[in-house]
C-alpha cells in the first residue's frame, strides 16, 4: 500500500485553512454582531438589508412630518377653538343688542366691544405657526388676515394651502386658510361683525341692525365648527398613521434583525466546536507528519 505524502499535507492543509477561515468568520461575526460584513458574502441578503436602510430613512422623514403635521394641527384646532369662544361672546353681545331695553349709550358701548372681538380675532387669524410662518396664511409669511381702511378685509391665503408628506403616497394638509374661516355661507364674518360694531356706535335703527346679524353670526359660527371638525378629522388620521409607522418599523426592524443579525450563544458554540476541530486536525496532521514509511509499514 502507498500513501501520496503530497496528497496527505495538501488534504491536511486544505482542511485546516477551511477551519481557519471558519473561526475568524465567526470572530469576526461576534465583533460586529452581524452575519455578513461585506455584501459578496450574500448578494440577497445584502441587497435586502440596503432596502432596509432606504426604508429606515423614509420612515424617519415621514415621521419628522408627522411630528410636525400633529404640532400645526394641535395648534390649529387650539387656534380654532379661541375664535369660536370670541364669536360666541359677540353673539352674546349682539343678542342683548337687538333688545328694546337698551339705551343708545348701552349699545355704544357694545359696539366698542365688539370692535375689540373683531380686533382680537384679526389677531387669532393672524397667528405664527412654530415655523414662524402664518397659522392660516400661505407660505409666503404675508398676513393671513388684513384689514383695509374701508372696512373690508382682504385674506391672503392661497386657495389650498401646501401638503406634507406622511407616508407612501400619503399626504395631510396641516392647517387652514384664514378664507375659509372667516367666511361662510353668510358672508364675510369680519366684515359684518366690523359694520355691526360701527352701526351700534354711530347708527340709528341699532336695534334693527343687531337683529338682522343673529342670523349671519350663527352661520359664521357653524362654518368655524366645520373647519375645527375637519382639522380634527386630519389630527386622527395623523395619529392614526403614526402608530401605524411606528408598526411597521417594528416589524421591518424585527424581520431586518433575523436576516442580518447574529445568535450570539449559538455563534459562540458554533466557534468552540471549530476551534475544537481544528486543534484536534493540527495536532494530528503534527503526528502523521512525523510518522516515516518505515514506521508506517511496521
Amino acid at each position: 500500500m502507498q500513501i501520496s505524502s503530497n496528497l496527505m499535507f495538501d488534504r491536511s492543509s486544505s482542511r485546516m485553512s477551511q477551519l481557519m477561515a471558519t473561526a475568524t468568520k465567526l470572530n469576526v461575526q461576534i465583533a460586529t454582531g452581524k452575519k455578513i460584513s461585506t455584501p459578496s458574502e450574500n448578494v440577497t441578503v445584502a441587497q435586502q438589508i440596503a432596502e432596509f436602510d432606504r426604508k429606515d430613512a423614509d420612515a424617519a422623514a415621514y415621521a419628522t412630518n408627522l411630528k410636525l403635521s400633529e404640532s400645526l394641527l394641535k395648534q390649529a384646532d387650539s387656534t380654532l377653538g379661541q375664535i369660536t369662544e370670541q364669536l360666541q361672546r359677540a353673539t352674546d353681545l349682539v343678542t342683548q343688542a337687538a333688545t328694546g331695553t337698551l339705551s343708545d349709550s348701552n349699545r355704544k358701548v357694545i359696539g366698542s366691544e365688539l370692535s375689540a372681538l373683531v380686533d382680537a380675532m384679526v389677531g387669532l387669524g393672524n397667528t405664527k405657526d412654530l415655523r414662524g410662518q402664518p397659522l392660516f396664511g400661505s407660505a409666503s409669511g404675508t398676513d393671513a388676515v388684513i384689514r383695509n381702511a374701508n372696512g373690508t378685509f382682504t385674506y391672503n391665503t392661497a386657495p389650498k394651502l401646501s401638503e406634507i408628506p406622511i407616508g407612501d403616497g400619503l399626504t395631510v394638509q396641516p392647517t387652514e386658510t384664514a378664507s375659509r374661516v372667516f367666511n361662510s355661507g353668510a358672508g364675510d364674518t369680519l366684515a359684518m361683525l366690523a359694520q355691526l360694531a360701527s352701526a351700534l356706535q354711530t347708527g340709528t335703527d341699532q336695534a334693527g341692525a343687531a337683529r338682522d346679524a343673529l342670523a349671519p353670526l350663527k352661520a359664521a359660527g357653524d362654518q368655524v365648527s366645520v373647519v375645527q371638525a375637519s382639522v380634527g378629522a386630519r389630527a386622527a388620521r395623523v395619529d392614526l398613521q403614526q402608530g401605524l409607522l411606528q408598526s411597521t418599523n417594528l416589524d421591518r426592524a424585527e424581520l431586518r434583525s433575523s436576516m442580518e443579525d447574529i445568535d450570539v450563544t449559538e455563534t459562540y458554540a458554533e466557534l468552540s466546536k471549530t476551534l475544537t476541530i481544528l486543534s484536534a486536525t493540527q495536532q494530528s496532521f503534527s503526528k502523521l507528519s512525523q510518522l516515516s514509511l518505515f514506521n508506517y509499514l511496521r
